[in-house]
């Protein structure tokens, strides 16, 4: 691959950049959301190759990576006009096979790029059109990832002897499809898709690979020689009014509310002999907080729609039994909102001032109680409840004041729902590794100005896993600003016997561990059958004074003190496993020696779990252990009580460097 620090001279202000800025500054209003925007699409277009070379170059292919609904299109869409000013006769952006999707990237694009002929996945078909627009470049094709039609569209290519057109290929969601799903079955022919994108790569003489994801992490455990692995990341980050996990998934957030882990199961269809007619009471809950705070917008803008996502399984089934319970609900509101004497009315009342009494804490504007309850009564009726998944054929708009959104995949990866207030979130509550906030965070996004009357229903087992994505996102991200050029290593590590790389992992089961980062059981096991492992850690300890900073051991004795800590399962664990930071460390010792650290303390009265990456130091502790090299704080716990037993508390710390290790949350 080129030098990806090499930076050409490019056009930033050519007739199709200023084009696009025009409009999209019509919905982005803030200058300095616009710069940005314009100053990643110039560093994606120094990065590519040039495109009026005369001869083949070496592929210098990035990522652009951003965070989830934080403008990523916007840069998609600036560096496509940019590609063009700058000599490139044609860009391919492929998108999801999904049509909602497809057709929202199409639209966005057409709207924006009007000085370029864009061609959707039908436009191709006939030959001698096509062929007409190869001679006519600049141009667009947006093609979705399926298999034939990427191989219509290579062959219409083909066809019309396109070979020597410079060519920028932007592959959107691109560790969704796009990577070989073989590598790891016993089968040496390529994935459909991947093969057909490697033969697009192949067959032009000049061009340049983008990806574009929230979700990089199967990218990065490419081989560093690989032809997915990106040699560059370009971060995208959000603008003024941009609300994502930072404000979600932190220990002081007051969107979260918790349900009972138990009702999700009672919704699921297909986990029950007889179904309940009655709705449980935390979606009940989360409706009602819903309905208080979309009539207090309706007061104040009367045009306006709003929405409410409902997302708890993948299978249609459960989904139309969501759809009915919800129906039920709304007639039998309806039924009791009409009587005002009984006493069913003023439980309703007092529930849905207690929704109020929640919101008004975070929403200062909130309008009258009173006033909202009129105009509830009002608007109830209209509500629109969308059964939105592969076997409906409702579409995603907000066509009346209450929108209510049931579905599964559909619902997810790349879909912009406007408006969206309430989430209710509780898809395999039992197995929550196998589901992540990045894939279905529909409530992040520019939504600042609803930030009050906005919250998150979820089961507490589900937030917790969430919260840990987020902050493994952050530290990937921060490992990447240290070194945008894809100087890192990334390694997949599955078990004590295995560490090496794979090409390709489910994006939703990646955990990772990043130089530098910090990680420890939530809180220790106190248990009798522990005892005798805090006895043989007090023996081995003893020569460890509290008094010394630190001491300099071996990743060898930290790993035999770590088999003697084991977690509270139930508090639970995600990112604390032991095989997995056994493996890690034994690799680092493979990489970079074995060298480790260690700081000792007794006698603490920490009581309370933290999370899996909050650790337990205080003050400038950590600035006071080098961290050239793996670090164990191991800090001894007193009693509790009189008959508690005694325990030790263990954080790792990495050390720093330019490695990622992941491992997956399913093995």
């Amino acid at each position: 691959m080129n030098n990806a620090n090499i930076l050409r001279d490019i056009i930033t202000d050519g007739t199709h950049t200023r084009e696009v800025i025009n409009i999209i500054g019509e919905d982005i209003r803030d200058p300095g959301s616009i710069e940005s925007i314009i100053e990643k699409a110039k560093q994606i277009i120094q990065r590519s190759v040039d495109p009026f070379s005369n001869q083949p170059q070496q592929q210098n292919d990035g990522l652009l990576y951003g965070l989830i609904q934080s403008g990523k299109t916007s840069i998609i869409t600036v560096a496509t006009a940019m590609a063009a000013d700058n000599g490139f006769q044609c860009i391919i952006i492929l998108t999801s096979d999904i049509d909602v999707l497809y057709d929202q990237t199409l639209e966005r694009l057409r709207k924006a790029l009007r000085g370029l002929n864009i061609l959707g996945k039908n436009d191709f078909r006939e030959e001698q059109r096509f062929r007409r627009q190869v001679r006519n470049p600049p141009f667009v094709v947006v093609c979705s990832k399926n298999g034939n039609r990427l191989a219509s569209l290579l062959n219409a290519f083909q066809n019309s002897s396109a070979r020597n057109l410079s060519v920028m290929l932007i592959d959107d969601e691109a560790d969704q499809a796009s990577l070989n799903t073989n590598e790891n079955r016993d089968i040496r022919q390529l994935s459909r898709v991947n093969n057909v994108i490697s033969s697009f790569r192949d067959y032009f003489t000049i061009n340049t690979y983008v990806q574009v994801t929230a979700t990089p992490q199967a990218l990065f455990l490419q081989r560093p020689d690989g032809s997915f692995r990106p040699a560059y990341t370009v971060l995208s980050e959000p603008g003024p009014g941009y609300i994502g996990g930072d404000t979600f998934f932190t220990e002081s957030s007051q969107y979260i509310s918790s349900v009972d882990i138990n009702e999700v199961n009672s919704m699921v269809a297909t986990n029950q002999p007889a179904n309940s007619d009655r709705i449980p009471a935390g979606l009940r809950r989360a409706l009602f907080t819903f309905f208080i705070g979309a009539t207090s917008r309706l007061i104040d803008k009367p045009v306006n729609n709003y929405a409410f996502l409902c997302h708890v399984s993948l299978n249609t089934r459960d989904h139309l039994n969501i759809v009915n319970l919800i129906d039920r609900f709304k007639e039998r509101t309806i039924q009791i909102l009409n009587d005002t004497s009984t006493v069913r009315y003023s439980s309703l009342i007092t529930e849905l001032r207690e929704c109020y009494n929640n919101l008004i804490s975070t929403e200062t504007n909130l309008n009258n109680f009173d006033q909202i309850i009129n105009k509830f009564k009002f608007y109830i009726r209209g509500t629109n409840i969308k059964l939105i998944n592969a076997s409906s054929n409702d579409e995603i708009n907000l066509d009346s004041a209450y929108n209510i959104f049931v579905g599964g995949n559909k619902l997810g990866r790349g879909v912009t729902i406007k408006n969206l207030l309430v989430s209710y979130y509780g898809r395999n509550p039992r197995r929550p590794n196998s589901d992540t906030v990045l894939q279905h965070a529909r409530m992040y996004g520019y939504r600042s100005a609803d930030l009050g009357i906005t919250r998150i229903f979820l089961p507490s087992r589900l937030e917790q896993h969430f919260r840990l994505i987020h902050e493994m996102e952050n530290s990937l991200r921060s490992l990447i600003r240290r070194h945008p050029v894809g100087h890192f290593e990334g390694l997949y590590i599955s078990n004590p016997l295995q560490a090496t790389r794979r090409n390709v992992l489910d994006p939703n089961s990646i955990g990772l561990y990043t130089a530098g980062s910090y990680c420890n059981p939530m809180y220790p096991l106190r248990k009798k059958e522990t005892a005798s492992n805090t006895q043989w850690i007090d023996q081995n300890l003893q020569q460890y004074s509290d008094e010394v900073a630190f001491y300099e051991t071996t990743i060898d004795s930290l790993i035999d003190i770590i088999k003697k800590c084991e977690h509270d399962p139930n508090i639970g664990a995600d990112l604390w496993n032991k095989k997995n930071i056994i493996s890690a460390l034994e690799k680092t010792k493979d990489l970079f020696g074995n060298k480790a650290y260690l700081r000792v303390r007794r006698n603490r009265n920490l009581h309370q779990p933290r999370n899996e990456t909050q650790g337990f130091l205080t003050g400038g502790e950590a600035g006071e252990v080098p961290n050239d090299a793996p670090t164990l704080f191991i800090y001894r716990l007193n009693k509790r009580t009189a008959d508690d037993y005694e325990i030790w508390w263990p954080l790792i710390r990495f050390s720093e460097g330019n490695y990622v290790f992941a491992f997956s949350f399913k093995t």
